[in-house]
């Protein structure tokens, strides 16, 4: 198992992580998601060896990591700006790690060709790196990585520089490979798609700080704040300012904004009952994602929350709609070619079922609350 105990890291006045627990099991693949200058790569370098951290233990299977350099560690590592050998061929590139271990020529030809196979680079095993394309040296990187056996597989954004059809099928291949060998992989990402697809759990970090650490499932369904729940998931949770109105012990949600036109909305069971045991609740944020909501062209039964058209986006098999509710943006996914214009009014149905409720950016209520509890941080 590999794990890290509080874990921080400075560089001058900068803390790159914060504070970071983080247990991996044995055959488990984790993510590392969150944006740009999250500390991702900074982690992985952590766990690799390249730099020491600041505060806090690293360790594998019971044993101390921090002062052990990396070639003692039994880890692989792709980098994300690939770290070939130009002066090789991608095929010597490829069999390196194996010559270092002095594996019999036979074994080392056929392990070259089988991840070649894998990874779509057959035809270019005879070329240097400096006469492949960068999806193609991502490739032979990745490869380089994953053709010996290792106790951890450190993998840093491996197939971002692929085309989008090739990084799909990348995705597929990548698992199954990391299954068949057992592999225990800690994968980095800024591809929420990739992080959902491809993780046993995720840990889900921003600016150094640990977000939340969850299965994917648990991850979407309840993130634990504000940040998780806009960053998973395509089109991102829309969020609307709204503030509790208990009318004759009737609590409802009241959408910031709209005082000319209030718009209400219903609260769920559980949900009303957690808003109205808080003192003082204040200024809530509902979050709800684009699939949980309907529109319709006119008011019905079903259909009651008034919205205005702000931008229509085509994407062939559905459109994506953007109305305003107030001071508000919500996303919500239509059939295509519902021939909406800017400005038009449309009518939404935001069932209590789908709200998810928080309160100074952390979560407070969840819509499968009444199913299953959240884990996660």
């Amino acid at each position: 198992m590999l794990e890290l105990r509080s874990v921080t890291k400075t560089y001058g006045s900068k803390t790159a992580v914060r504070n970071l627990n983080l247990e991996c099991r044995p055959g488990e693949f984790v993510v590392i998601f969150g944006p740009a200058g999250a500390g991702k790569s900074t982690t992985l370098n952590l766990i690799a060896g390249i730099t020491e951290p600041t505060q806090g233990e690293i360790y594998f299977n019971g044993n101390l990591l921090n002062r052990v350099p990396p070639e003692h560690r039994n880890m692989t590592m792709v980098f994300e700006n690939y770290a070939l050998y130009s002066h090789l061929s991608v095929f010597e590139n490829l069999a390196f790690p194996l010559r270092a271990r002095r594996m019999p020529q036979a074994e080392i030809k056929r392990s070259v060709q089988e991840i070649a196979a894998i990874l779509q680079i057959e035809p270019f095993l005879q070329r240097r790196p400096g006469f492949l394309s960068g999806g193609q040296r991502q490739r032979v990187a990745l490869g380089r990585a994953l053709i010996r056996d290792a106790d951890v597989y450190l993998l840093d954004e491996p197939i971002s520089h692929l085309d989008a059809k090739l990084r799909h099928r990348m995705r597929g291949e990548l698992k199954a490979l990391c299954q068949r060998k057992q592999a225990t992989v800690i994968h980095v990402t800024h591809d929420y798609r990739e992080a959902m697809s491809l993780s046993h759990r995720m840990l889900v970090i921003n600016q150094g700080n640990l977000m939340q650490f969850g299965t994917p499932d648990e991850i979407y369904h309840t993130p634990a704040n504000e940040f998780v729940a806009s960053f998973v998931g395509e089109p991102p949770m829309s969020f609307l300012d709204v503030h509790l109105l208990n009318a004759a012990g009737f609590p409802r949600l009241v959408v910031s904004g709209t005082d000319a036109q209030p718009v209400k909305l219903d609260l769920g069971e559980k949900a009303a009952s957690t808003m109205t045991k808080s003192a003082s609740v204040g200024t809530l944020r509902l979050g709800v994602r684009a699939s949980d909501i309907s529109l319709n062209m006119t008011l019905s039964e079903t259909h009651t929350t008034p919205a205005e058209v702000y931008v229509v986006e085509t994407l062939g098999h559905r459109d994506i709609v953007t109305v305003k509710i107030g001071k508000d943006l919500v996303k919500v996914i239509a059939p295509s070619g519902i021939g909406l214009d800017v400005r038009d009014t449309v009518w939404l149905n935001i069932s209590p079922r789908t709200y998810h409720l928080f309160h100074d950016e952390q979560a407070v209520s969840h819509p499968v609350d009444e199913i299953r509890s959240p884990q996660g941080v």
